[in-house]
């Protein structure tokens, strides 16, 4: 399979660790004139007004709209386009940039917003309990579903540590493939992840159903300093993304993820974008083009 984006390298931390990071995936200037868009929907919402920080009264202000104009737009670039295709398959995606084309209204919205403000303000940065998914609300759940296509994390500011990141957990796209392969009829995404965080030793620590009470210190020490190897072999490990206003974190549909503190006093932008594909994945492929990077990584943790 031919690569136009990302390096050999990067296809492989995808399938290991279920994400790659893509800098400058859009220009930054388009980035940053999106978060200006941004601004001028917030005052218009919420009479948040960027150059007046005494009407920054709520910690996360949401955006609850996808947007299509010429702001968004300049930012489905073909470098974004490929390197989605680089792990999905060329020509797999329903969404394709083509420079000089829009293919009319197929191109995705940009949204939802959670406009991280200052969550957390006061408080210990920690790990959280609370939060912990994998995305797709609208659709039910098999192992080959072609809803999701990837998570793609769309940063419209910078983003430094504490700076409310999204948290992720390396690996877990392999520990929710086995799980999600126990259920050939499907399941309902709810009901999936409660009985993920139920069964899997790792993940009812991770969200407190263990019991077992730790500090905040203890928390982060416990999960981001360390590694978790499974009796089958995942080694599992919360991880902060962090990154500059253009960059896009491409993650495996199941990545579990979750949403952190903004301890920075600049507000953080982004979004998640789905690159839904036209058919199902095929973890018994035949015929051109061979399996994907997604495929592989799927095909990688349920026949091992």
């Amino acid at each position: 399979m031919s690569l136009r984006v990302l390096t050999a390298g990067q296809i492989e931390q995808f399938v290991d660790k279920g994400y790659v990071h893509i800098k400058g995936a859009i220009p930054r200037d388009a980035a940053l004139e999106a978060q200006s868009f941004l601004w001028g929907k917030l005052e218009e919402k919420a009479g948040v007004v960027r150059e007046d920080p005494s009407t920054w009264q709520e910690p996360m202000v949401n955006l609850r709209e996808n947007y299509r104009n010429a702001a968004f737009d300049v930012c489905n670039t073909a470098l974004f386009a490929d390197a989605v295709e680089d792990l999905t398959g060329a020509s797999r995606t329903i969404h394709r940039f083509v420079a000089g084309e829009t293919e009319g209204d197929k191109l995705p919205g940009w949204g939802w917003w959670p406009v991280n403000f200052f969550v957390g303000k006061g408080e210990p940065w920690c790990v959280p309990t609370n939060g912990w998914h994998w995305d797709g609300i609208h659709f039910r759940h098999y192992v080959d579903s072609p809803e999701q296509g990837l998570l793609c994390l769309c940063l419209f500011s910078d983003i430094a540590p504490h700076g409310g990141g999204t948290l992720v957990v390396e690996g877990s796209h392999k520990t929710v493939a086995r799980h999600l392969a126990q259920f050939p009829e499907g399941v309902e995404l709810g009901e999936g992840i409660r009985a993920l965080h139920a069964e899997h030793p790792y993940f009812a620590k991770l969200t407190g159903r263990d019991g077992e009470q730790l500090s905040a210190a203890g928390r982060n020490a416990y999960f981001m300093d360390q590694a978790y190897i499974g009796e089958d072999g995942a080694r599992l490990q919360v991880v902060e993304t962090t990154g500059e206003a253009g960059d896009v974190i491409l993650c495996h549909p199941f990545l579990v993820h979750a949403a952190s503190q903004n301890h920075s006093g600049k507000v953080r932008f982004m979004c998640n974008r789905t690159s839904p594909l036209k058919e199902r994945l095929s973890l018994q492929r035949e015929g051109p083009g061979g399996y994907s990077p997604l495929e592989r990584s799927i095909r990688a943790a349920i026949y091992s």
